[in-house]
């Protein structure tokens, strides 16, 4: 097995809006309750990876996953951290393909000077906190109730990483790989 991770291209919106759609449609990972359009779908990732990693899993040079960090908050004071998102076909969990793409996406926040990356989760999803323990995160919050979604309510957990020391941070750099 070969898995390769690379910047995103516009062309791969087809794929990432594919993956995601299942998990609007089949699950509460996404409190989304509708899939959006593929053009929709495209204006984010050109939007994101202005600024921001958005990183494409290839395995034998099929797409199998992506991962991308988005802006925490719109206020200045928060511009060195970042909410980070991870979608992985099912046929290739536990395969290593979330590892490499987390560990890329980091890699290249702490080129960027990003000092922190916050996980949030819809609960239960014990895979994913647990991936994310194992990435690194620690809890920090438990919003109750917050989520309505498959006819029931879902608890939303944040988690944190740290990427680098926060003291001094330099100001954060534009990832802009630029869009094929």
């Amino acid at each position: 097995m070969s898995i390769n991770v690379r910047p995103v291209q516009i062309s791969d919106a087809d794929f990432c809006l594919r993956l995601y759609s299942k998990y609007v449609v089949d699950s509460a990972v996404s409190f989304e309750l509708e899939a959006p359009s593929l053009e929709e779908f495209s204006n984010r990732i050109e939007t994101i990876s202005k600024r921001f990693p958005y990183l494409i899993a290839e395995e034998n040079g099929s797409a199998v996953g992506y991962a991308y960090a988005s802006a925490y908050r719109d206020r200045a004071a928060y511009q060195w951290n970042v909410e980070v998102s991870i979608y992985v076909e099912e046929r290739s969990k536990k395969s290593g393909v979330a590892t490499k793409l987390y560990t890329e996406l980091f890699s290249e926040l702490e080129r960027i000077h990003i000092c922190k990356a916050f996980a949030v989760i819809a609960l239960p999803n014990e895979a994913s906190v647990g991936f994310h323990q194992k990435m690194g995160f620690e809890k920090f919050a438990t919003y109750r109730n917050v989520g309505f979604k498959l006819n029931q309510w879902h608890d939303v957990l944040w988690m944190e990483k740290i990427i680098q020391s926060p003291e001094a941070p330099s100001p954060p750099l534009y990832w802009n790989y630029g869009l094929r």
